[in-house]
């Protein structure tokens, strides 16, 4: 990381490897915090509200109060952005839960702080390529709130990783494909574009491509059966970082024509076209 990178930690500006938080603080001892992701591209945040709005609404599903305002949060990240040189960037918005005097019950202030970290240009050679997943039967702990308790999917992507895969998808006890531990999942069957609905992380980026399919694809949000990959045409996940990633291959079962699909590829022009616009 470049030397002059400076995060913000609880109202001080400091390098990455000065930066830190009590250990008391009960998102060290209990995981209780929430946080978001998201990026810039040419140093302007890609859907800041609505990572703003998932920030607090997953705050207010785990009962922690956020003493910090919308313009607050908002102000910390242009300013997060100015002192750093990168032009594309991945920032992460962080709200403890506070200091704990008995260890689980917060009597401190939350704390806020944002990281940011660089990111390279898009890699259309990487989409090309597409990804390998597992799937797990492990499951996230309110999946719809994003806080630091990623137990699960760091289990999950390890074991991804021991199998040389990219990353795992998420089966529920009904035997659902949920999401991958960091993105969200979608597939095509036909021209039909098909994501879980329920049980997941509302993705900012699901939202865009959601949008950007809405009167060229018909769209279902619903359950999406194990047993229904044989019969899907194509698959993708979608996250800030990594935009649209066609997935090829899932278990032993590669993926309609084992490369990426049109509709994929469609989609992600799309994606391509709207940034390129500046419209975010």
């Amino acid at each position: 990381m470049e030397q002059q990178t400076s995060w913000y930690v609880g109202g001080r500006w400091v390098h990455p490897d000065e930066a830190s938080i009590p250990l008391t603080d009960v998102a060290v001892l209990r995981g209780y915090s929430v946080f978001e992701s998201l990026r810039t591209y040419d140093r302007r945040p890609f859907r800041l509200e609505d990572h703003l709005d998932r920030l607090y609404h997953s705050a207010e599903l785990i009962d922690l109060a956020i003493p910090y305002t919308r313009e607050e949060i908002r102000a910390v990240l242009e300013e997060t952005i100015r002192r750093n040189p990168f032009r594309h960037a991945s920032l992460r918005i962080l709200v403890t839960g506070g200091v704990s005097e008995d260890g689980i019950l917060p009597s401190g202030k939350p704390l806020l702080a944002v990281l940011i970290t660089p990111l390279p240009e898009r890699d259309l050679e990487a989409f090309k390529r597409g990804l390998r997943l597992i799937t797990c039967r492990l499951q996230r702990e309110a999946p719809e709130a994003k806080t630091t308790s990623y137990i699960a999917a760091v289990r999950a992507f390890k074991e991804a990783v021991r199998r040389g895969a990219a990353d795992a998808l998420f089966v529920n006890e009904q035997g659902q494909v949920l999401e991958a531990t960091r993105s969200n999942f979608f597939v095509f069957r036909g021209d039909t574009l098909v994501t879980p609905r329920e049980g997941i992380l509302p993705g900012v980026t699901r939202a865009v491509v959601l949008e950007l399919a809405r009167g060229r694809f018909p769209i279902e949000e619903r359950p999406i059966a194990l047993s229904e990959l044989p019969s899907v045409d194509e698959a993708f996940l979608t996250a800030s970082s990594k935009e649209i990633m066609p997935v090829l291959q899932i278990d032993d079962l590669v993926i309609g024509s084992g490369q990426p699909g049109p509709r994929t590829w469609e989609l992600e022009q799309r994606f391509i076209a709207l940034v390129e616009r500046g419209r975010f």
